[in-house]
């Protein structure tokens, strides 16, 4: 698109540079919705600028991603504005502006001059402002810390940014204890922001280095959902090993996680699915946790409003750590009842059992699929015109103790099956001592 297409909005209160010839080009490529939205704004009489992570991205040659901005407008005037707005933090000045003819979807915060920060989680108010230098003098970090304004193609950087961008390294805003005091969650963001996937992990400069260590107590102040979700961040990052050795060393990890002492080298040695690497190290983080702690954990997950899909994960991979299988009828056995978490739970074993977690890769890729498929072949209707039993708890347990044997002997018709009948003492036993599919 072309740079005419962009409306000038009120000018930021201090000085920028212009946008060099590489940031004109992404900025060409931003999306006609953002544009709308921009021009919307300024003709409204608002200054308007792209904030925050997408901008980092840009002055590192990265796609955009979430595309931030901040304004002069409050919230009521944004939503005007904006019919389909959602008032999403109002109280914090952020509005999602959403278009008629765009599934897109922009957060749109008004410029802010906050007062103190009395519990170290949340403003003691927020004021609302029109100057572009506080607003991004409150900012955590200095890569953090610009703006773009896309009307003039000027970039306001006045913590230098840029520079510690090109020196990888990370740096608070101001004072670093001051910063991280405002907000514990900072702490957080400050190790996840360390890394800085294929670039590497990029360290704390010496200021915010002490700050970590000497403001770690602050994170007490902030709530556990928050704390767990940036914590998954960081657990899913490309260099989380590095990190968590970090963190380790600052004592933040035990903050986080008190009495979990496993070995953080073994992080080094995890290659897990993508999909599941924050479940993989969480449990590999857990692999010697007693199982009452971990209990606990569950009831913790639950809380912490995880998806269910990932609390299950998480609490199935821990129940499977150690446990192998060692013949042909238990790998049958395991490949059916673990599905799709073999990759990750072989994953974590591969970082505690090297050698038996890749025999047993080695024996799944040559054991041929089942012959009869993944469903019993027989049903409970059958089962009980064989058997006479009613329906209820013993003729459960007899379809899943047939089932089970189907799977580990790889029978192949009904008939097999019902023959069982004439081995197992299934009339005087207790069911509840019958095995199941489950693994282990």
């Amino acid at each position: 698109m072309a740079d005419s297409a962009w409306l000038e909005g009120v000018a930021g209160d201090l000085d920028g540079d212009s946008l060099p010839a590489a940031l004109i080009g992404w900025k060409n490529d931003l999306p006609e919705a953002l544009r709308e939205v921009c021009n919307r704004i300024a003709t409204a009489g608002g200054g308007v600028w792209l904030v925050g992570g997408s901008v980092r991205e840009a002055m590192l040659g990265n796609p955009w991603k979430d595309l931030d901005l901040a304004t002069t407008l409050n919230p009521d005037d944004v939503i005007g504005i904006f019919p389909r707005a959602l008032p999403t933090g109002t109280q914090f000045g952020t509005v999602t502006v959403r278009l008629v003819d765009s599934d897109m979807q922009f957060e749109v915060t008004t410029l802010r001059s906050e007062g103190s920060y009395g519990d170290g989680r949340r403003p003691d108010e927020v004021a609302f402002g029109d100057s572009l230098e506080e607003d991004l003098s409150r900012r955590d970090f200095t890569i953090n810390a610009m703006a773009m304004d896309l009307g003039r193609d000027i970039l306001h950087d006045p913590y230098d940014g840029q520079g510690d961008l090109q020196n990888q390294c990370l740096t608070a805003v101001g004072d670093a204890t001051e910063r991280l005091g405002e907000d514990g969650l900072r702490l957080l963001r400050a190790y996840r922001f360390m890394d800085q996937g294929k670039r590497g992990v990029w360290q704390p400069d010496g200021d915010l280095a002490k700050a970590l260590v000497n403001c770690g107590q602050m994170l007490k102040n902030v709530s556990e959902e928050r704390v767990w979700s940036e914590f998954r961040r960081i657990l899913s990052g490309g260099n989380a090993a590095d990190v968590l050795e970090r963190m380790r060393k600052d004592g933040m990890l035990s903050r986080i996680l008190p009495g979990w002492d496993a070995d953080i080298s073994l992080q080094h040695l995890l290659d897990a699915p993508e999909a599941d690497v924050f479940a993989c190290r969480l449990v590999l983080l857990a692999s010697e946790i007693p199982n009452e702690r971990w209990r606990r954990l569950d009831h913790d997950l639950r809380a912490l409003k995880l998806s269910n899909r990932d609390r299950n994960r998480v609490m199935d991979l821990h129940r499977l750590l150690d446990h192998l299988p060692s013949d042909i009828p238990e790998y049958r056995r395991y490949r059916a009842s673990v599905g799709d978490l073999i990759d990750a739970h072989l994953a974590i074993e591969d970082a505690l059992h090297p050698k038996a977690a890749s025999s047993i890769r080695q024996a799944l890729v040559a054991l041929p699929p089942l012959k009869a498929g993944s469903r019993p072949l027989i049903d409970g209707h059958v089962l009980t015109t064989a058997t006479e039993l009613p329906s209820g708890r013993r003729l459960g347990r007899l379809k899943e103790w047939l089932y089970r044997i189907q799977i580990e002997q790889d029978l192949t018709n009904s008939d097999e099956v019902l023959a069982l009948l004439d081995v197992l003492d299934w009339v005087s036993t207790n069911p509840e001592l019958w095995p199941d599919t489950n693994w282990p």
